[in-house]
């Protein structure tokens, strides 16, 4: 039996239960110092917490937070898809700043069918982080 509010209403016009945004996503990483220099110094994320081999990061709400680890066997390691996707405001300054500093695009921004900009971008252990110009302005 489905444990729920014992105080919450029973209207069925109110939909409960459902799930809100993304709190967090995690990221693998070989060395949490290094990372840690990429995500804040090259990409601007704020520390939030860190605890030995995790450190939780973020811009600010509403957005989520993004966490790396140092992965224990077995886990997933890092490089490749992330999963991590990232808005912007002027992708082109974006890109261009990021080469600046030396950070490697695996797509450069481009425009996507869907008529938004895309790039994916990789960090210093090879994980793609994909990045939006103004996504909510598409929708299908």
């Amino acid at each position: 039996m489905p444990i729920g509010d014992p105080m919450a209403s029973n209207d069925p016009r109110e939909e409960k239960g459902r799930l809100t945004r993304v709190w967090m996503v995690g990221v693998p990483v070989n060395d949490l110092d290094i990372a840690l220099d990429f995500y804040m110094q090259k990409l601007g994320l704020e520390l939030r917490r860190r605890d030995g081999n995790w450190a939780e990061l973020g811009p600010g709400e509403p957005m989520g937070k993004v966490a790396l680890y140092v992965p224990r066997e077995g886990e997933r390691q890092p490089g490749g898809m992330s999963g991590v996707v990232f808005s912007c405001d002027s992708m082109y300054d974006m890109h261009r700043r990021l080469v600046d500093e030396g950070v490697v695009f695996k797509l450069k921004p481009e425009k996507q069918p869907w008529g938004g900009l895309m790039a994916v971008l990789l960090d210093q252990d090879g994980n793609e982080l994909m990045v939006l110009e103004h996504p909510d302005r598409y929708r299908k």
